[in-house]
């Protein structure tokens, strides 16, 4: 079980930092941002993000056990983008004082979409500009992180495509009982922090045109037959693993088990994953019946 950080000084909660949920606008007309997902993406498309932030100072004050002037903090929008639970590069960053004056200030974010890349993360934080005298729990370092939150949002038509490549499999596996299966998944299960388009390839046999042009074409039997084999290989080997709840928390969601968490939560939505697991054996119907259900949904966010 993961616990809540211990700072080394007193920080804000949310009874002082009130914000609200951020929004798109576009042509004047705010939509709240309500899923992890932005649909009808392109690098063409530019996003401007909005919300609002209500600050309280005179709270700010008691939680932090000093006296907090205008501008000892400010709100900080940290901009980043690219794959992984960090960005690979920060695009924009912009600072607001906070100040009485003013308790709720428009924080307005113009990301041109060529800077991004599959994902976009947005951090606001809000951080000690100047100290102050107050009691030896106080924050006194410029810059100390005094309350933050994280708008972490896949941009659709940049999620990577399911890595897949036809070969002749009577020419690759020759002699081998692989040479005549229509698909074989290509993937060594230990790692599961691993890179998933790194690490995961689907082969598919293009001595079998009857199963390989219909998937390539993108037939919806066809690839949800072949994606559920796909998650059911990877889901079930991920789940003998008895540190997954572990792993699945912490879990990059590019890596393998990212997806294969993702693909749990799809399959068995609300289930814990000890109770999935014991699926495998006590209700393998069940388990099967789950994962080639959630198969369709997987081939339309996948792209496959």
């Amino acid at each position: 079980m993961m616990g809540r950080v211990a700072f080394p000084f007193l920080t804000l909660d949310q009874t002082t930092i009130s914000p609200a949920p951020w929004a798109l606008l576009e042509d004047g007309i705010e939509t709240p941002i309500a899923d992890a997902w932005l649909p009808d993406w392109d690098p063409a498309r530019d996003l401007r993000l909005r919300r609002l932030v209500t600050t309280d100072l005179d709270r700010a004050a008691d939680q932090l056990s000093m006296a907090v002037d205008n501008g000892a903090l400010e709100l900080v929008v940290r901009i980043g983008t690219g794959i992984g639970n960090m960005p690979r590069r920060i695009i924009a960053t912009s600072r607001l004082p906070l100040t009485r004056l003013e308790p709720t200030i428009v924080v307005d974010e113009l990301v041109s979409g060529r800077s991004l890349s599959q994902r976009l993360l947005v951090n606001t934080l809000v951080l000690l500009r100047r100290p102050r005298d107050g009691s030896p729990l106080s924050p006194g370092r410029v810059g100390s992180k005094l309350w933050s939150d994280q708008l972490d949002l896949r941009l659709e038509g940049e999620e990577p495509r399911f890595p897949m490549e036809a070969v002749s499999f009577l020419s690759r596996f020759a002699g081998r009982p692989e040479a005549y299966a229509p698909w074989l998944l290509h993937w060594t299960p230990g790692n599961l922090h691993r890179d998933f388009g790194g690490s995961v390839r689907l082969y598919l046999n293009s001595d079998r045109a009857d199963v390989t042009d219909r998937l390539l074409a993108g037939d919806r039997a066809t690839t949800q037959v072949v994606l559920a084999d796909v998650m059911t290989q990877i889901m079930s080997a991920s789940l003998r693993q008895s540190d997954f709840e572990r792993i699945a928390v912490e879990a990059d969601p590019c890596s393998i088990a990212g997806r294969a968490a993702h693909w749990i939560g799809l399959a068995f939505p609300d289930q814990e994953i000890a109770a999935v697991r014991s699926m495998i054996d006590l209700r393998p119907s069940t388990f099967h019946a789950g994962i080639l259900a959630a198969a369709d949904i997987v081939s339309v966010e996948d792209g496959t």
